[in-house]
């Protein structure tokens, strides 16, 4: 409860302060902001996640071709199969 109230409080002076401020003051609070933003886009965190996610989503590209190179394999034996009982049934006959 006391981090929403000082989040609050801190918030609230922040807009009393942005109001009061020169343009030049301003772009330089902008300034910052943008370095700090490209800061955390730049971060070890941010490219480690980047690289775990990368990396599964090759994984679950390698997944799905063994499941299609599965599923052609079956069909192609299940196709073999019929084939082979056609030709069995008419030289029965």
């Amino acid at each position: 409860m006391k981090i929403i109230l000082a989040i609050i409080i801190g918030l609230g002076l922040a807009g009393f302060l942005a109001s009061n401020l020169s343009e030049e003051q301003r772009a330089k609070v902008g300034g910052a902001a943008g370095k700090a933003a490209g800061s955390v886009k730049d971060s070890k965190l941010v490219s480690i996640v980047k690289e775990k996610s990368s990396s599964a989503a090759d994984e679950v590209d390698d997944a799905a071709d063994a499941a299609a190179d599965a599923v052609d394999s079956a069909a192609d034996t299940a196709a073999d199969t019929v084939s082979d009982a056609a030709e069995a049934v008419a030289d029965a006959k």
